[in-house]
């Protein structure tokens, strides 16, 4: 072989050589590559292994405290009902901390709350084991963990005031530590707030019971006030009125007309106090019952017409024909209206005319009442409907009154839902304008006032109950006049004792009375089987007396100070009553 192939098969010889050698390099580099990476692979392999535990061992946690949070959660929504529906109590307290050791982590519950009575000395209620709960009351911090952080003790406060404290033994983690305060802090608001309406409550309760013991007491005096005024002021206007029916010399009658006067100025006075207490107490009601505007109006005209010829003044009273025969409204109200106004301006007007309109229109009653007088100055209107207040409030005021008139007129027609204006021009005259809604009676109601057809009264026998002597004297002599002699009793035992063995046709009953009131003695006369009518002799003028009167069992009231033809109002109607009974 020549040297020249044997110099190329040795090249080539070694060509391969070197590629044998570095496929063989190359092959162990790909074994310590393939090697390296399965190692990192089984690292990863056990990084994402212990990952997932990680993760599954936080996923329980989070579950167990989540179910924890939701237990806690609902015995918090249970127990706010329960304190919205009922006053915190121990019962409550001690369920609630049974209810909380329920829940597999709370091995204690403790709570320290100061007395629900008046002692305001601290109780603890316990559940659970006991023993578990380190006392320490010297901690006084808002919230408090035990070095062990298995023990956590809240305080429970109503602003500055601390009312107790919430002690709860607890095995959990401490991640735990944050939701488990968010949510005993929960708790601890829901027993101050409790407890905070459990006391506003008792307070309001205490209000309530002092205003209405105030309010009872109102009523109370002015019931004694209205019994103890007019009582005296019956004997005062009943002898004065008897008197004027004997032979008088000019003197006299010039005294007794003084007497008269004096007296009924006396009584506007108290009604006006005592309507301006009833209105102050909440008292003055306004009723509804049928009536005649027209004998109404023909009243209050017979009344002025006389007052004002006596003051050389003109009255001019117009009555529109067209107002209905009978509406429903408070009569007597109305009539204090007028009699209020009309008053006022005979008051204020030295000469000229009283003029009174009355009409009707579209469901209104409305009258005016204007006057020739000296006017209101312009500055005083504002002021002129509040209570005690007059045009000129000095001691040297030429006009009399307490300035409660138009106070009072202002309440009544804002009670009867009206409406009340006026207008003035100094030294000229000042006109009131009055309307009030009121409705048009049935036209089958009867008229509601006592016919004068005459009746045999004399022959009629009364008892009187009446313990004021002075009392007793002056319907002795009203009914005189009718030629009735009366029976009198001091009082409502005496009462039924004289009725025990006699027959009376009508008694005439004073409310208010030593040992046995008017009250009771009719409730035991009517109790008994007593059926001849009882008639009320009563200072009073309040609803709720005269509620009173009717619910014991009485038939009618006359209000003192009475009259002599409203006792015999009473006699004929009564009598009127017991004959047709008899008859029938």
């Amino acid at each position: 072989m020549p040297d020249n192939e044997i110099n190329k098969l040795t090249e080539r010889v070694h060509l391969l050589s070197q590629k044998i050698e570095r496929e063989k390099a190359a092959k162990k580099a790909a074994e310590k590559l393939l090697e390296e990476k399965s190692r990192e692979l089984y690292i990863a392999k056990q990084l994402v292994e212990d990952s997932l535990i990680n993760i599954k061992e936080k996923s329980e946690q989070d579950i167990a405290l989540l179910q924890f949070k939701t237990y806690l959660e609902s015995i918090l929504l249970d127990f706010n009902q329960l304190f919205l529906q009922k006053p915190i109590s121990n019962i409550l307290l001690q369920r609630l901390l049974d209810d909380l050791i329920g829940i597999d982590e709370i091995k204690a519950s403790k709570v320290r709350f100061k007395s629900l009575d008046q002692s305001g000395k601290f109780r603890s209620y316990y559940a659970g084991d006991k023993a578990l709960i380190n006392a320490d009351n010297s901690i006084s911090s808002p919230l408090f963990w035990s070095d062990d952080n298995k023990q956590i003790k809240i305080i429970i406060n109503s602003g500055e005031v601390i009312l107790g404290s919430l002690t709860i033994v607890i095995a959990s983690p401490l991640s735990w530590q944050h939701t488990i305060e968010k949510q005993l802090l929960l708790f601890c608001d829901m027993i101050s707030a409790a407890h905070n309406r459990q006391e506003l409550l008792a307070r309001t309760i205490e209000e309530k019971q002092r205003a209405e013991s105030s309010e009872q007491s109102t009523r109370d005096f002015v019931a004694m006030i209205n019994h103890e005024l007019r009582t005296p002021l019956n004997g005062l206007l009943g002898s004065a009125e008897l008197m004027s029916y004997t032979e008088l010399t000019p003197h006299q009658q010039h005294l007794l007309s003084t007497m008269q006067q004096s007296g009924e100025l006396l009584r506007v006075i108290i009604n006006d106090l005592l309507d301006f207490s009833k209105m102050s107490a909440g008292m003055l009601q306004i009723v509804e019952i049928d009536f005649s505007p027209k004998q109404l109006c023909k009243m209050i005209f017979d009344i002025f017409k006389q007052r004002t010829e006596e003051f050389g003044l003109d009255f001019n009273f117009n009555y529109q024909n067209d107002i209905p025969a009978r509406l429903t409204g408070d009569p007597d109200r109305i009539k204090q209206l007028f009699v209020n106004l009309i008053g006022n301006a005979i008051k204020f007007t030295q000469r000229g005319q009283i003029t009174v309109e009355i009409q009707w229109q579209d469901g209104i009653f409305s009258f005016s009442v204007a006057d020739t007088g000296c006017g209101i100055p312009a500055d005083k209107i504002d002021t002129l409907f509040d209570p005690f207040t007059q045009v000129n409030n000095t001691s040297n005021r030429a006009y009399e009154g307490t300035g409660l008139g138009l106070a009072i007129c202002k309440h009544l027609i804002d009670e009867m839902h009206g409406e009340l204006t006026l207008t003035s021009q100094l030294d000229l005259g000042t006109e009131f304008n009055i309307k009030i809604p009121l409705k048009i009676a049935a036209q089958n109601q009867k008229l509601n006032h006592v016919s004068e057809v005459e009746f045999p009264i004399d022959s009629m026998s009364v008892l009187v109950v009446e313990d004021s002597s002075v009392n007793q004297v002056l319907i002795e002599m009203i009914l005189a006049k009718f030629d009735i002699k009366p029976t009198i009793v001091n009082n409502g035992l005496e009462a039924i004792e004289y009725l025990n063995n006699h027959q009376v046709d009508v008694i005439f009953m004073d409310c208010r009375m030593p040992v046995v009131d008017g009250f009771e003695a009719t409730m035991r006369l009517r109790n008994s089987g007593y059926t001849k009518p009882i008639i009320a002799l009563t200072a009073s003028t309040t609803s709720t007396e005269t509620e009173q009167c009717y619910q014991c069992g009485m038939d009618g009231i006359v209000n003192k100070p009475y009259q002599k033809q409203e006792i015999k109002n009473v006699l004929i109607t009564w009598g009127k009553k017991l004959n047709l009974s008899e008859k029938a």
